[in-house]
């Protein structure tokens, strides 16, 4: 099959893309609001779920393709394969290759096509379902190996992720709540405020450095307080938010054992991660991924799962 489709399904969104298998070029795109999170709050019976389920992949693949793409397979990673989901399969262990070879998965047909479910990763006290297909694909090149040999990988988003990564393995993980935190600080918090114009370096460097003093709280704070008193223009509020947490997270990694620290961030975080690095830890070697090439990773991760035998998991939930 010289095609396949790349289902990146996340709490709010499903995205699909339609791929060409050898050279994992894209050719086609479509994302919806159908995630995961909505459709398990419209069907909590697990049957009726799947069936939600089942029936939104289909009005997708039918957006994506011209003909009813029934010979073309489909991978699927993120939460599709949680409890919330289609299927539950259990999280794969830590230290998990960087390739992915123990990953769970699970192999069913829908509507006569192939597809394959890939779970997620947990450690004793941490999970994560799609970040670690995200990997796959950006450690796939024979280049990147030596960088996964000992490094720690900042996968920025919603939930963010820190990846400890050694001898070509995932060996630890963290993740930070810090998008998620941004969106519902900057729209239903007292830290309100309208989105602003253009990004101002020196707000959010100033909410970088905010969030080394007093605690996170306090800086968060320091966005109204700052902008009460005419410190800080209202437009920029947003901003110094951004960089108080921001710069909390990158805070953490001073903790890290000394390695150079891999950025994979998208066009959205790429300028901020990168200048919270900067202003934190100006001694720590940065190796700062094309957002271009991070926007693919997923798709790439796929093409590398589809690649291996059969399912290693029973289906459960």
């Amino acid at each position: 099959m010289s095609r396949f489709i790349s289902c990146d399904w996340g709490t709010s969104r499903l995205r699909l893309r339609l791929v060409e298998r050898s050279t994992c070029r894209i050719l086609a795109d479509h994302a919806s609001d159908e995630g995961i999170q909505r459709c398990a709050a419209l069907h909590p019976d697990a049957e009726r779920r799947r069936v939600h389920l089942g029936a939104a992949l289909e009005r997708g693949i039918a957006a994506l393709v011209a003909d009813d793409g029934a010979d073309l397979p489909v991978v699927i990673s993120g939460m599709a394969s949680s409890n919330l989901g289609w299927r539950a399969l259990p999280y794969a262990e830590l230290p998990a290759p960087i390739d992915g070879s123990t990953l769970r998965s699970l192999d069913f047909r829908h509507a006569g096509r192939q597809v394959r479910l890939i779970s997620g990763l947990r450690d004793a006290s941490d999970i994560m379902r799609g970040e670690e297909t995200e990997l796959i694909g950006l450690f796939a090149q024979p280049a990147r190996h030596s960088l996964a040999e000992n490094a720690v990988a900042v996968l920025p988003g919603s939930h963010s992720k820190h990846v400890r990564l050694l001898g070509g393995r995932i060996v630890e993980f963290s993740t930070f709540l810090t998008g998620e935190l941004f969106g519902l600080l900057a729209q239903q918090s007292t830290l309100a405020a309208p989105p602003s114009p253009s990004f101002d370096r020196e707000a959010f460097v100033a909410g970088v450095q905010a969030s080394q003093s007093g605690g996170l709280s306090a800086a968060l704070f320091q966005t109204r307080a700052r902008t009460v008193l005419g410190v800080l223009a209202a437009e920029h509020g947003r901003t110094f938010l951004s960089g108080a947490l921001i710069g909390a997270e990158v805070l953490a990694l001073r903790a890290a054992p000394a390695c150079p620290v891999v950025l994979a961030a998208g066009d959205r975080f790429a300028r901020e991660y990168a200048l919270a690095l900067a202003e934190l830890l100006p001694e720590v070697p940065v190796v700062a991924l094309p957002p271009a090439e991070v926007a693919t990773a997923a798709v790439r991760g796929h093409a590398r799962l589809l690649e291996r035998p059969g399912p290693d998991s029973s289906p459960r939930g």
